[in-house]
This record gives C-alpha cells, sequence and structure tokens, in this order.
C-alpha cells in the first residue's frame, strides 16, 4: 500500500466521523436540541472535506475552464456540484455515465438533508435543475474508446487496458488527455482501484497501459480535445 492509499484510507474514515454528525463526540447525556442548537461551522466543514477527499474523488477544475462556464449547466453545476468536494470537470465520464453519478450524488445531499440535526448544510438542485446539469455533463462529457473503432487496441497495454479500466468506468479515448497528463491520471487509478477492492493494477500493468495511452493519445499540445493541465491538475 502506498502512503497516499494510506492517507486516502484515513481521509475516508475520518470524513465518515464528521459526516456521521456531532453527537458522536458530544457528551451522551446532550440533548439532540442542545446538539443542534450549535451546529459545526460550514465554511470550515466544507474545507475540510474537500482536503479529506481529494484522493478519493477526481481531481476539480477551476470554473473559468468549465466548457461554456457561463451556460445555466456551468453555474448550476458550480452551485450544487462543489458543495463536498472539488468542482467536477465534465470529463471524468462518459455521457452514459453521468446520469447515474448526478443521481448518487443527488441522493446523499437528500440523505443530509433529512438527518434530524443535520451536520453540513447541502443545497439540493430541484428536478428541472437536476435535468440541465446533466445535459450538461452530456454534452461535455469525455469521448469513450468505443466511439472511435479506428483505434487499434492490442499488445500488453491495450489488453491491459481493456481489462483494468473498465472496472470502474467507461473507457475515455487515449486522445481525452495530452502525452504529459497520463502518467499521473494512471497513477491516480491505481491507488483508486486498490482502495475501492478491484483487480490491482500492478506497476508493470500501469506502465503498458500508459505507453498504450501516450501513443495513442496523438499530440503533444492541446487540439481541443485534451485537457490542460491547468484544467485537471
Amino acid at each position: 500500500m502506498t502512503f497516499r492509499v494510506a492517507l486516502l484510507v484515513t481521509g475516508c474514515l475520518a470524513v465518515g466521523l464528521v459526516l456521521a454528525g456531532t453527537e458522536f463526540i458530544r457528551p451522551a447525556h446532550e440533548s439532540e436540541a442542545a446538539q443542534c442548537a450549535s451546529p459545526p461551522d460550514q465554511q470550515e466543514l466544507r474545507s475540510l472535506l474537500a482536503e479529506l477527499m481529494k484522493g478519493s474523488v477526481p481531481l476539480g477544475i477551476e470554473p473559468q475552464y468549465l466548457p461554456s462556464h457561463g451556460s445555466r449547466g456551468a453555474n448550476l453545476l458550480k452551485t450544487y456540484c462543489a458543495q463536498c468536494h472539488a468542482l467536477p470537470t465534465p470529463r471524468i465520464h462518459s455521457g452514459n455515465e453521468w446520469p447515474r453519478v448526478v443521481e448518487r450524488m443527488v441522493f446523499w445531499a437528500k440523505t443530509m438533508e433529512t438527518r434530524p440535526c443535520p451536520t453540513l448544510t447541502v443545497k439540493r438542485p430541484s428536478q428541472d435543475e437536476q435535468g440541465t446539469i446533466v445535459d450538461y455533463l452530456k454534452q461535455n462529457a469525455f469521448e469513450p474508446l468505443n466511439s472511435d473503432p479506428s483505434v487499434p487496441v492490442g499488445g500488453k497495454g491495450g489488453t491491459a487496458y481493456l481489462a483494468l479500466c473498465s472496472q470502474c468506468h467507461d473507457l475515455p479515448h487515449p486522445r481525452q488527455h495530452l502525452v504529459p497528463e497520463w502518467p499521473s491520471v494512471v497513477d491516480r487509478m491505481q491507488d483508486y482501484a486498490f482502495f475501492i477492492g478491484r483487480k490491482t493494477i500492478s506497476d508493470e500493468d500501469k506502465a503498458a497501459i500508459t505507453e498504450f495511452l501516450q501513443t495513442k493519445s496523438g499530440s503533444n499540445s492541446n487540439d481541443g480535445k485534451g485537457t490542460l493541465l491547468k484544467e485537471m491538475p
């Protein structure tokens, strides 16, 4: 287990304790009314959650780098989808995946909202707003590998990519990242696969996958398809 994964496990346990409610660390005799009368500082709690969740959720994007950043969809994303973690770029999921992801996030927001004594105040989008967010994310999602049958997928790297990188999400087209970006992306996925109990990505497989993705990415410069490092550090 890498040091980064160890920190991730510790961080997620801490998140669980934070979201479990302040009653966990308060005297048993203290009434629920008294507990709810002195909620934790919201900004401090959000900052703590964002810091602790860095390893368990993809890195964020600065608002000005969102596609069509002034659109209604982008503004709703900024309003609702950066309350507990960094603002996600639409290109971390395929269009097919985003509806399920948003539904899951709305469920968690509702769960926190309906607690008798909520620790974190989270705003939940209306049905109309949720639909707009999903439409925006789908329109700007990453291009999946299966959208381009002309990309040859073979050899050790391609085979490992198909087998290991489809365990958690759709396979992104190699040109979705620039050549220098892929190593850190694959490194992060190796840690994440271990953390959630999926088949381990060995260092040998990681090197082969990275070489495959860099070879097929097609360019060392931003061609309008790859992301910029300032968008996804």
